[in-house]
């Protein structure tokens, strides 16, 4: 109905406008987006992009938000390493969500979802602050590799590589080496 608040059709505005910026965000940075070319390729004009959203960031902010309120429910009542899993899964069934990743510095995502994955379950009692910092960095380091080689891996696949990592399972040959 036209005159009610997120009716039908601006709940559809919004999806074409938010699917058309992650469009573009495959090929290209955020910066590089303009509201015009967004507003060409998703056939609105102007003013209707503006009624929504205040700029790209915006709205990339918006889709960030709305990923992460879907993830709640799915990431509450598990392990951490189960929460991770669903995480993964949600980026592994929408790929052009996953480019969001790469947005360094311009969206909160990274750090969102890192906060999801601590709420999701009690932190291991021996992570220090610089371990637990680590441990993220390492994370995110990881699911950037993942998103960029075009995910080859499983999201189960990779929550174990993830784990593995963390617990320093590969390095025990290293560790005799180093001490």
């Amino acid at each position: 109905m036209v005159g009610v608040k997120n009716n039908r059709r601006a709940q559809y505005t919004q999806q074409v406008i938010q699917e058309t910026v992650l469009s573009l965000l495959e090929s290209k940075p955020i910066n590089a987006i303009s509201v015009t070319e967004v507003c060409e390729q998703a056939d609105v004009n102007r003013t209707t992009f503006y009624r929504y959203y205040t700029d790209i960031y915006d709205c990339v902010e918006s889709i960030e938000k709305a990923f992460v309120t879907s993830l709640n429910p799915l990431m509450s009542g598990g392990t951490p390493s189960q929460a991770l899993e669903h995480l993964l899964m949600a980026f592994y069934q929408d790929k052009k969500l996953s480019n969001l990743v790469f947005v360094e510095g311009k969206t909160q995502l990274l750090k969102r979802m890192q906060e999801l994955l601590k709420q999701s379950g009690p932190e291991p009692p021996l992570i220090d602050n610089y371990q637990g910092v680590y441990i993220g960095a390492g994370i995110q380091s990881i699911l950037k590799k993942w998103v960029k080689d075009g995910m080859p891996e499983t999201p189960q696949q990779l929550t174990q590589i993830i784990i593995d990592t963390i617990l320093a399972k590969n390095f025990d040959d290293l560790r005799d080496v180093v001490l």
